[in-house]
């Protein structure tokens, strides 16, 4: 019995090592959160400040061997990189998963480049919160083992992610995702200084009239029967099928709320668990 206590022991202290072991670059800080999970913060050029993102690392993550898998998962205005770890059941969902889950800071910067203030690169920020990921945690380059997915502003962002970067992510997953945005009848505030206020330029900013491009992705749209953005995520359902384009639909009841999201987050985690190759 001792044996196997000890023999656990030292399993527990080397994952605890591996997950600690990536070098880190120049003003990268690692705070551990929880056995499993640490906070990065570190200086974002694009936004020309400091930013953050939490990893959620696998049961027996290492650093040798073949890479692991990854979802980069984007949350929604007014949250932030902590909130899926922060609410039990959420957390317990990633912490199931058998691949990386990258949960950056956001703010309510749409993870878009706005044209109108060079303040507000928020996809160049994910970019490099992507890029950074890969040279602290042992992840995979491989199309067929990187995923990307998010709630609200999180599905536009990572929607826009899939159009920005076709090669870089074979799973798009998301949660009641503002996909219809910007538009004149969108209920949901058009953030000027992201967008601006000439609606003349928002169909170009539009992830649903570039809808046909997301061909080639497996795609999971969970949507909430009462939410706001139903019609949003109806509309691109609509369009992908009228495109041949494969996708999966999953309705919750409820509206545009945090409760959606957490109904959302396990059949998300279970879909990408489905189609990501395995490690």
């Amino acid at each position: 019995m001792m044996h196997r206590l000890l023999l656990l022991l030292s399993l527990t202290l080397a994952i605890r090592f591996d997950v600690a072991a990536a070098p880190l670059p120049e003003g990268v800080v690692m705070t551990p959160v929880q056995e499993r999970i640490q906070h990065y913060d570190f200086p974002s050029k694009a936004l020309q400040k400091k930013m953050a993102f939490n990893v959620v690392y696998p049961v027996g993550y290492e650093e040798t061997g073949k890479p692991w898998p990854v979802l980069f998962f984007l949350h929604g205005l007014g949250r932030n990189e902590k909130t899926l770890i922060e609410d039990p059941p959420s957390r317990e969902h990633l912490l199931a998963q058998p691949y990386v889950i990258v949960l950056p800071k956001g703010e309510n910067g749409w993870y878009f480049d706005s044209p109108f203030n060079p303040q507000r690169q928020y996809a160049t920020y994910l970019d490099e919160v992507i890029a950074l990921a890969g040279k602290v945690v042992h992840i995979s380059t491989e199309r067929s083992q990187r995923a990307i997915g998010g709630w609200s502003a999180g599905g536009f962002g990572s929607t826009w992610a899939c159009l920005r970067h076709p090669e870089s992510f074979s799973t798009l997953a998301t949660i009641i995702a503002v996909v219809d945005f910007p538009a004149q009848e969108a209920h949901f505030p058009r953030t000027p200084e992201t967008f601006g206020t000439d609606p003349a330029r928002w169909p170009e900013f539009n992830p649903m009239n570039r809808a046909e491009e997301l061909r080639g992705l497996n795609i999971l749209l969970v949507i909430g029967e009462k939410a706001t953005d139903a019609v949003m995520n109806d509309r691109l359902s609509a369009k992908l099928k009228v495109a041949d384009i494969s996708h999966e639909t999953l309705r919750l009841p409820g509206g545009h709320t945090f409760p959606v999201v957490q109904g959302g987050v396990g059949p998300v985690c279970e879909f990408v668990k489905k189609h990501l190759a395995p490690r």
